[in-house]
């Protein structure tokens, strides 16, 4: 009777064994699918962010030929008008240092913020902006801001001059 009742307490032991690495793997799996979720929820929210600005921005003619003016020639404006695009341009750049702090955790997948970054490549050579990044500069973290300003810098990728006016030279 004690060998059978120690043979059984092994078996116990063994299929409990069994039970806690199956509830690993399952644990596993559910921390698999969780983080493919949050991934997807971050970058779904990051894209909402940038297509609200667009859509709010692309959708009233005359914000967007003021937000072009100010892009082109900010001194030609009000000082509320020029704030008014500084804050509307920090808006944008609160939310792209956030995708880049995202991206640097592994939350949000890496690609989202380099194609953000084609934003600032097509805005880095107009005065509206130059003027809004030394004016804000400063609020942002420490990285972000030699993030950015390494991007200022590069010549990997031009503008497609979206910006421009095809007038002026």
């Amino acid at each position: 009777m004690k060998v059978k009742l120690k043979k059984l307490g092994l078996l116990v032991e063994v299929l409990g064994g069994i039970g806690i690495l199956i509830s690993l793997v399952f644990v596993g799996i559910q921390l698999k699918e969780n983080t493919k979720a949050t991934r997807s929820s971050t970058a779904t929210a990051t894209i909402d962010t940038m297509t609200n600005w667009y859509v709010s921005m692309g959708t009233n003619a005359e914000t967007s030929a003021s937000f072009y003016r100010f892009l082109e020639d900010p001194e030609s404006m009000t000082k509320e008008e020029r704030l008014q695009h500084i804050y509307n341009f920090h808006g944008l750049f609160l939310a792209f240092q956030n995708s880049y702090y995202l991206s640097l955790e592994g939350t949000l997948d890496e690609r989202i913020p380099k194609s953000l970054n084609q934003v600032i490549y097509g805005v880095k050579d107009q005065p509206g902006f130059i003027l809004y990044w030394k004016s804000r500069k400063s609020i942002f973290f420490e990285e972000y801001r030699a993030y950015v300003d390494d991007l200022l810098v590069s010549t990997d990728i031009v503008s497609d001059g979206v910006y421009y006016n095809e007038n002026s030279d």
